[in-house]
């Protein structure tokens, strides 16, 4: 099955096509360096990045325009998103040079372009049609920093993973073996920082949803998307947070490999038919 699906589509003809050589051209990626290596399938590689970046850039300038031209309210925010992720899909290329496109780096590009690309076409992309602006109509319901952590990722798992029945608890997730934890540093009036924690069942699962590839470890590419998604999920959190009169902003995601505990923070986790992940935030 291909990364594209029909339930990705906006509904604009200048736009559907050009969304789908993107997820095509990023599957064509995720091929080249299957489990058999990159190797000789270097320029192949080089080939793709070079096409990903100058294709995207030419997609932003005509969307926007479109945007334009059916006066999107929210278009100023739509463009930051645009120019974030070009400056993304730059530094990773020069990352990708400085390693001789060495497969684990590769991996990381891939990971982040299926999370980018999933959530920026469905959860924001869809939008467009519908007038909609990118906080959800929900968002006036969450009431706390765990609140707006909670929404975020609920919307963003149903988003990105096409799931609307995860169960949520209202504890912290001690975590096990296997687990990927990532922090996201919380900066402005309150600074701190959330952790998330995916099980390794959530990680393969999310990977096989979104890539249709079976992987059976958790590598590069299940971190570099794991990133990207609490990286999505932590800035609509604090978008909500700002939205309360808290000035708020986000860090890099970093991934973490020793979590000792949970002390002195609140969270939750969610119970999806992926797995569980969970949240947990401190603040200051």
């Amino acid at each position: 099955m291909p990364m594209w699906k029909e339930r990705y589509k906006v509904g604009v003809e200048m736009i559907d096509p050009q969304h789908k050589a993107l997820f095509d051209t990023t599957e064509k990626l995720i091929s080249a360096i299957g489990d058999d290596g990159a190797g000789d399938k270097k320029q192949e590689c080089i080939d793709t990045i070079t096409f990903l970046k100058d294709y995207a850039a030419h997609h932003f300038a005509e969307e926007e325009v479109y945007q334009l031209s059916i006066s999107y309210s929210d278009i100023e925010r739509h463009k930051a998103l645009h120019r974030v992720f070009t400056a993304t899909v730059l530094r990773l290329e020069q990352k990708l040079i400085d390693v001789d496109f060495s497969v684990p780096v590769l991996k990381e590009v891939a990971g982040f372009l299926t999370s980018w690309l999933t959530y920026h076409v469905v959860g924001i992309d869809q939008k467009l049609q519908k007038q909609e602006l990118m906080e959800d109509e929900r968002a006036s319901t969450v009431t706390s920093f765990v609140d707006c952590f909670e929404h975020s990722a609920l919307s963003v798992i149903e988003t990105m993973a096409g799931l609307t029945d995860g169960q949520v608890t209202h504890t912290t997730y001690q975590g096990g073996a296997g687990d990927v934890r990532i922090m996201v540093g919380l900066i402005g009036d309150q600074s701190g920082e959330a952790f998330f924690t995916f099980t390794e069942e959530f990680a393969l699962n999310l990977i096989d949803v979104m890539t249709s590839v079976k992987v059976s470890e958790v590598d590069e590419l299940a971190y570099s998307a794991l990133s990207e998604m609490s990286n999505i999920i932590s800035g609509n959190a604090a978008s909500l947070i700002a939205g309360g009169g808290k000035a708020s902003d986000i860090k890099t995601p970093r991934i973490i490999k020793d979590f000792a505990g949970v002390d002195n923070r609140s969270g939750f986790y969610i119970d999806t038919g992926l797995g569980r992940m969970a949240v947990s935030v401190s603040v200051k």
